[in-house]
């Protein structure tokens, strides 16, 4: 009788324990997991954010190329312009 008065007792003591009662390394594994998981996240936003830049950055010498070609056209149209006005002085 004594052997079926242990075997209830240690089933209630099992039941009064939770089954997933979290441990400090419990809780130290979900923080760790959860800062890996952040991490990733961060590598994939760096790694975006890194594709947008050398996006820019090659519109910006486009736009540079595209300035530098329309300062010397109008170098050139100005230099023109002066020979025209020159040539129209000389029929004054």
């Amino acid at each position: 009788m004594d052997e079926e008065n242990t075997t209830f007792q240690g089933a209630i003591a099992m039941e009064e324990t939770p089954a997933e009662q979290e441990t400090p390394f419990d809780r130290l594994e979900s923080r760790i997991d959860t800062l890996i998981e952040k991490y990733e996240q961060l590598v994939s936003v760096h790694s975006q954010c890194e594709e947008k830049m050398a996006g820019q950055e090659a519109r910006i010498r486009e736009l540079e190329s595209e300035l530098g070609n329309s300062e010397q056209q109008r170098s050139e149209i100005r230099t023109r312009l002066d020979a025209l006005i020159d040539k129209l002085g000389r029929f004054s």
